[in-house]
């Protein structure tokens, strides 16, 4: 666990702000600042992703370059599939948490990353349905593993 130090933290500290998402985007979008912060996540998805397909084809590898365009692809359709700015922005919260999990679990061959990612994508749901009174909502869950997934592997790609 000393490994995943960070993560862990990271995780926590998810888990806090998930339970204020819904007066966080109260007030984004009282103070008009969403589309602000919603080109700023997308520039920092594009800015990435050009990073990662022109490392991946200079490397010269088919296989790696098929994933590294993948990986955009998901996160993109995940992104311009919902108009939710909550939704946006726990794609963005996710992908970062995959970053940290692969760069924690580098050098090792060990499954708890997935174990972590899922447990925090559970977790945070679970934060904003007990703060905002809603029901738990499995769909979320399953989009903010595969987006969390998704970062976990383009880090792999990148490392």
């Amino acid at each position: 666990m000393k490994k995943f130090k960070t993560s862990i933290i990271y995780i926590i500290v998810l888990a806090a702000v998930s339970a204020l998402h819904f007066p966080l985007e109260t007030l984004v979008l009282k103070l008009s600042a969403g589309t602000f912060f919603l080109y700023s996540i997308y520039g920092l998805f594009l800015a990435f992703f050009l990073v990662l397909i022109i490392k991946t084809y200079m490397a010269g590898k088919n296989q790696d370059l098929a994933i590294a365009l993948l990986i955009p692809g998901l996160i993109f359709f995940f992104l311009f599939s919902n108009s939710r700015f909550l939704f946006k922005l726990g794609i963005f919260e996710f992908f970062i948490l995959g970053l940290l999990l692969a760069r924690d679990n580098r050098k090792a061959k060990n499954p708890l990353p997935f174990v972590l990612l899922i447990g925090a994508a559970c977790l945070t749901e679970l934060a904003t349905n007990i703060a905002a009174g809603t029901y738990f909502y499995y769909l979320d869950v399953w989009i903010n593993s595969l987006t969390g997934l998704g970062g976990y592997i383009a880090a792999f790609l990148l490392l």
